[in-house]
C-alpha cells in the first residue's frame, strides 16, 4: 500500500493579503476556482488558481505544482483552496 504524503507546506498566503516568503513580500490578488496556469516543464495546466503579484513587480497565475523563483529561492505550490463567499488560501513548500 502507498502512503500519500503529508501535507507540509512552509509558508500560506491568503487571499487579499501579502505574506512573506523568506523576507520577500508576495501578494496574492484573487483566487479563483476554475483557470489555466503552467507547469515548470511549460504544459498547461488548470484547476484552482491565484494571481501573485512578486517583488519585482511582475505577476503570475499559479495552480499546485507551479514553481516561482522568488529573490533566489525556489518555491512550489502544494495546493491553491477557493470555497465559495470564503478567501482562497496559497499553501507553498521552499524549494532546497
Amino acid at each position: 500500500m502507498t502512503e500519500t504524503p503529508a501535507f507540509e507546506p512552509d509558508e500560506s498566503i491568503e487571499e487579499t493579503t501579502v505574506g512573506d516568503l523568506d523576507g520577500a513580500r508576495v501578494a496574492v490578488g484573487t483566487v479563483v476556482t476554475s483557470g489555466k496556469y503552467t507547469l515548470p516543464d511549460g504544459t498547461e495546466s488548470s484547476g484552482v488558481v491565484a494571481v501573485l503579484a512578486l517583488p519585482d513587480d511582475s505577476s503570475v497565475w499559479v495552480g499546485a505544482g507551479s514553481v516561482i523563483a522568488v529573490e533566489g529561492t525556489t518555491w512550489t505550490v502544494l495546493r491553491v483552496d477557493k470555497e465559495t463567499g470564503e478567501n482562497g488560501e496559497v499553501y507553498l513548500k521552499r524549494g532546497r
